[in-house]
């Protein structure tokens, strides 16, 4: 996966290992027979029910090569691996406050799956900014940094917040909805 931002006229790529196709495509299979998921496959398997609007491309992808970038631009696998570091950092309790943060945000009445999105927004941007600043000091992006206690600190002081007040601070002027939900994300 790829997070890409323009640096003063250059490109800064982040690269992380996505999740294995044939992992997926291994739950996808169980879960269309009935099978019980195992151990990470329940998040990866909660993570892929929760976007039926893939389901179709789940059906082929043990088949297909290639680009894995449909054509509104999203790719479900860098999305799918997003969902599996904030679902593996909310059952490992690691940070412990990755936990907290999904558990206050459900007893306030948060769809699971929309906190979910938070935190994922949370992550990205201190991902983002840990290689900004590496760029900055002379560093790769292979060599970041990333501040584990910045983070858990972020989602400390997101979670008392009332769910507008969240995503305002994430710089969203509404809170967005999936795209299986019908509206598109609006940005400030």
């Amino acid at each position: 996966m790829s997070d890409e931002h323009d640096q003063g006229g250059g490109r800064l790529v982040i690269e992380m290992q996505g999740v294995d196709k044939r992992v997926l495509a291994h739950v996808w299979t169980k879960m269309r027979q009935g099978e019980e998921l195992v151990g990470e496959e329940g998040y990866l398997g909660q993570s892929m029910a929760d976007h039926p609007e893939w389901f179709p491309f789940f059906e082929t992808m043990d088949v297909l090569g290639g680009d894995d970038t449909l054509a509104d631009g999203t790719n479900p696998f860098e999305h799918l691996t997003f969902h599996i570091v904030i679902g593996s950092q909310i059952f490992h309790r690691s940070p412990p406050e990755a936990e907290t943060f999904y558990r206050m945000r459900l007893l306030k009445g948060d769809d699971r799956h929309d906190v979910i999105h938070m935190m994922i927004n949370v992550f990205q941007r201190h991902l983002a900014w840990a290689a900004q600043s590496a760029m900055k000091a002379g560093g790769q992006p292979g060599s970041i940094s990333f501040d584990l206690g910045a983070y858990a600190a972020t989602l400390k002081k997101l979670g008392p917040l009332k769910t507008k007040q969240v995503w305002e601070r994430l710089g969203y002027k509404v809170v967005p909805r999936h795209k299986s939900q019908g509206n598109p994300r609006a940005r400030v």
